[in-house]
């Protein structure tokens, strides 16, 4: 709040740098003395109220064009924020295509790339005999499970897997097992294989793949581009010719002029 003369001001300004902006004021006029305006009579206090509220207007016509012109910086810094989020996305966590153990509580093996994951453990119940008074196992449930392995947090869709299956016997559960990741090593035999175009978003960042990806189907996507390919707004700028490409241009127009005078010079000769 701030206390002037004649009123109260209530602000309530926000800005959020490339998404939001709120302004909101309230002006409360509290035990002001009005006598003077009493005396002009109605007419003239008409008058001086519309001139009031003429100049509200036109303020309130530069604050909006004040908001417009922020709002066409707001969309710059929200694409660098993109652009800058693109950058910073981390590269995926795996483990070269070899199985190794985990740290969960059933100790799992997991196996993974830069696009596929694969994990898989045995879990071993036991119950208390009381006659030998030692814990003996009664089962053996397999769990496996095939993930996207996404860079990107909280992505990384399911793509095959089994919860708690349950056998009597440890060598049927670990034969299982072992058959689950034969029938998936076909997606383990390179550090970055092709990605399934159903699952392309688990690898993008607003609609930009990252680096070192392909879909299947498209020709790999070119990352390097040069910055002065790009304007500040992301329109694209055609590149200034160099020096040494301007003498190409240059000897080529000569040779392509030279090349008609030639041809008449020779046939003045032949006719002489």
């Amino acid at each position: 709040m701030e206390e002037n003369k004649d009123y109260k001001v209530y602000r309530l300004d926000c800005l959020t740098e490339g998404s939001n902006l709120k302004f909101e004021h309230s002006v409360y006029c509290e035990d002001v003395g009005i006598s003077s305006f009493i005396a002009q009579g109605e007419e003239k206090i008409q008058a001086m109220r519309q001139d009031s509220m003429d100049g509200e207007k036109k303020a309130f016509d530069i604050v909006l064009a004040a908001a417009k012109q922020w709002e066409q910086q707001a969309a710059v810094t929200q694409k660098l924020n993109r652009a800058l989020e693109y950058l910073h996305t981390p590269e995926v966590k795996h483990t070269a295509n070899e199985w190794r153990k985990t740290d969960n509580w059933r100790n799992d093996e997991e196996i993974s790339n830069r696009v596929y994951r694969m994990t898989g453990g045995i879990w071993e119940d036991t119950k208390y005999d009381r006659e030998t008074k030692q814990s003996v196992p009664v089962a053996w449930y397999v769990t496996w499970d095939v993930y996207v392995n996404s860079p990107k947090e909280g992505y990384g869709e399911k793509i095959a897997g089994q919860n708690q299956k349950r056998y009597t016997v440890r060598d049927a559960a670990e034969k299982y097992l072992e058959g689950r990741k034969k029938a998936y090593s076909h997606l383990f035999t390179e550090i970055s294989p092709q990605i399934p175009k159903q699952y392309e978003r688990h690898f993008t960042v607003y609609g930009e793949l990252l680096p070192g990806y392909t879909v299947e189907g498209q020709e790999p996507v070119k990352t390097d581009r040069a910055a002065t390919e790009v304007s500040e707004g992301g329109i694209p700028v055609p590149e200034k010719p160099s020096v040494l490409g301007k003498l190409s241009a240059a000897k080529a127009q000569e040779k392509t002029s030279a090349e008609p005078k030639a041809a008449n010079k020779k046939k003045e000769d032949m006719q002489i």
